[in-house]
């Protein structure tokens, strides 16, 4: 889905082969998705880990092609560093490092300026300490020199975050690495409507003591920064809204590492901040079934580390680590190495699903059904609290002894995208009673699928870019059942 930019070659003699630069002439994004630019390549955190992680949480929202600027390493020439930043409907930091050349803060200052989106992340809000458009930008930021010169704190006083400009001492500090609660200000702004007020964020570092000019500035959550964790002992803002001339600023302090931006609550305030510098509204409006509650962590977790051949498992055969359930009451259990699933009398229909995303991938699988039963394997498939109370909706592939097995249906949501089910081969190709072998490869726009290695559906289709591999249980009428199906030897290969 990304669109990694080659250097031209006399920049690539003289910076060296790992610089990524975006072309002055990038290629738009697609009509239905946003353009955005993530910039990194300098940070005293770890960039070449978490840079992944930002543009597979932007890209998997179906919203957003992400373009990739690398600068040179640290010390490097960077007067060749010029992004058309008037390419991108949001440009994301990653960046934390060397100054840019002052024509590329120009063009910079001038595209937020005239209504461009920016989004700075976690340690991008330490960088430029000495440049005021940049800080005015951002709002308040951190380190690298700054102090009661660089602007005020802002401190939570009478259920308000006010500016305090008497208070001298250094800007920026956190307290020990820890998870920590989120505490919603602005429950009614976009970014943040139909979320929890209130949730528990993966291990990060909690910023605190970040000054600057914050005009135009909008705490949207915050978190108390306790003395116990060495932090201030002050609520301290970590999601904020800034508006610079024309352009609208998202600035989340949050995501350290991988294991911060691991958890779901950053990547969806990341994306609808992204949307929402973009173009100034949120298509979501509800929290994501996975979302982090008020006293417990929520994370999507990475995919296991691939086998030489990329090919990773999603099942231990074991049990159902990384694996939960949405929807209807069906039992799921683990039996001579293949999980079951077993219907519930009324019960709707029930989904056992992987924690991770994932987009493009080809995945391979057995599986066996009773016959009286239909089921299916869910792709690319979602759940939020404002599309049907959290039903899981997406593409599916059919699970049917009638002659429908392989086509491809969507949950929910159209109906059969499969318009065509009548070939006499494929519809011949699922064995009755016995184990069948499934293929599913979702490469951009292209759906395809095998059943016992025969071509059954091939579908064009881009309303979602990823989501949950799911293992549906039909709901079943009452007086009826119990019956099974099984799956085993599930593996996926990324694309």
């Amino acid at each position: 889905m990304s669109r990694y930019v080659t250097f031209l070659l006399f920049f690539a003699i003289f910076c060296g082969p790992s610089v990524r630069l975006a072309a002055d002439d990038a290629n738009a994004a697609s009509p239905s998705r946003l353009a955005a630019l993530l910039i990194d390549g300098q940070n005293n955190h770890d960039w070449r880990n978490t840079s992944p992680i930002i543009q597979r949480t932007l890209e998997y929202s179906s919203l957003f092609e992400v373009d990739i600027a690398t600068t040179p390493e640290k010390g490097g020439d960077l007067s060749s560093f010029q992004p058309n930043f008037a390419a991108y409907d949001v440009v994301v930091s990653n960046y934390n490092g060397n100054p840019w050349p002052d024509s590329t803060r120009e063009a910079f200052v001038a595209y937020i300026k005239g209504g461009g989106g920016f989004v700075t992340v976690h340690a991008a809000n330490n960088a430029f300490a000495d440049w005021p458009g940049y800080n005015e930008i951002i709002g308040v930021g951190g380190w690298n020199g700054r102090d009661e010169k660089s602007g005020p704190f802002l401190r939570m006083r009478g259920g308000k975050f006010i500016p305090d400009r008497t208070t001298p001492g250094r800007g920026g500090r956190h307290g020990t690495y820890h998870s920590f609660p989120v505490d919603v200000r602005a429950p009614n702004h976009p970014i943040l409507r139909g979320l929890p007020t209130r949730w528990m964020h993966a291990n990060d570092e909690l910023y605190d003591s970040l000054r600057g000019p914050a005009k135009n500035l909008t705490v949207l959550a915050s978190s108390f920064s306790g003395r116990d964790t060495r932090g201030s002992g002050e609520h301290e803002p970590l999601l904020m809204t800034i508006r610079y001339g024309e352009g609208r600023v998202f600035h989340t302090a949050l995501g350290h590492s991988t294991e911060s931006m691991s958890c779901v609550g950053f990547q969806e305030t990341l994306v609808r901040g992204a949307e929402w510098a973009a173009r100034g509204t949120v298509t979501a409006q509800g929290a994501s079934f996975d979302f982090p509650k008020t006293k417990q962590v929520s994370v999507r977790t990475l995919p296991a580390a691939p086998a030489a051949d990329g090919w990773i498992p999603l099942f231990n055969g074991k049990d159902l680590s990384g694996w939960h359930q949405i929807n209807g009451t069906a039992r799921y259990t683990v039996e001579d190495g293949a999980i079951v699933g077993t219907t519930n009398d009324g019960s709707p229909n029930s989904f056992l699903c992987t924690q991770n995303y994932y987009g493009d991938f080809e995945l391979m699988l057995e599986l066996k059904v009773d016959d009286e039963l239909n089921s299916g394997i869910q792709i690319r498939s979602n759940s939020f609290s404002d599309y049907k109370n959290y039903r899981l909706h997406g593409y599916q592939v059919e699970i049917a002894i009638n002659g429908t097995a392989g086509y491809i249906y969507d949950e929910a949501r159209r109906g059969w995208l499969s318009k065509d089910r009548t070939d006499p081969t494929a519809n011949a190709a699922f064995k009755k009673g016995e184990w069948n072998n499934y293929r599913i490869r979702a490469d951009g726009d292209s759906l395809k699928t095998w059943v016992n290695d025969v071509p059954v559906a091939e579908v064009t289709d881009s309303m979602t870019a990823a989501g949950v591999i799911g293992l549906q249980v039909h709901g079943i009428r009452r007086g009826t059942g119990p019956y099974q199906v099984r799956w085993r030897n599930l593996y996926l290969k990324e694309l």
